[in-house]
């Protein structure tokens, strides 16, 4: 009795999930690079046929950039500490706590700015076609799903030029 039912639920499985492949590679068609995949420069190369001399750059540039990025999240995770330990004081860290989020902001605001210098110094090495695509490529990788909202910037953009009409 039970070999009867085993073959097909184990059919009705491999089924649905043949189905879902299908259908997810068909609704979202080629996925959109992620900020890690960009950060790898045999993928950009790839990508972008770019030439040895452009991949020596860039992987120096990025190189750079990650030291610059370690440096802002070691200063922010270090204010965040401090804040920790400044709101559970007596306290509750009257002044001090805006003061370490303020350094914490500023390491965040570092970190974010190195990034966009980084992207500009990468489009810098990149001829007319190769910047178009990188472009296009930062764009959706930009675009994602927000995980706490739900939506993407794309939509969201689309959204706000429906609102505020059409630009003069």
């Amino acid at each position: 009795m039970n070999r009867r039912w085993i073959i097909p639920s184990v059919a009705a499985v491999v089924a649905g999930l043949l189905a879902y492949g299908v259908m997810r590679n068909a609704v979202c068609g080629r996925s959109v690079p992620s900020v890690d995949r960009l950060r790898d420069v045999s993928f950009l190369a790839r990508e972008l046929g770019l030439s040895d001399a452009q991949v020596n750059e860039i992987r120096s540039l990025h190189k750079s950039l990650g030291t610059k990025l370690d440096d802002c999240c070691m200063r922010r995770c270090m204010a965040r500490a401090r804040l920790g330990q400044a709101l559970a004081a007596d306290t509750n860290g009257s002044g001090q706590a805006d003061i370490l989020l303020e350094e914490m902001c500023r390491a965040y605001e570092q970190g974010e700015q190195a990034t966009l210098n980084h992207i500009r110094a990468v489009r810098a090495v990149l001829n007319t076609e190769q910047r178009r695509r990188f472009d296009t490529m930062m764009s959706d990788c930009m675009c994602e799903p927000c995980s706490m909202h739900g939506g993407s910037c794309r939509a969201d953009a689309e959204g706000m030029a429906a609102i505020e009409g059409p630009k003069e």
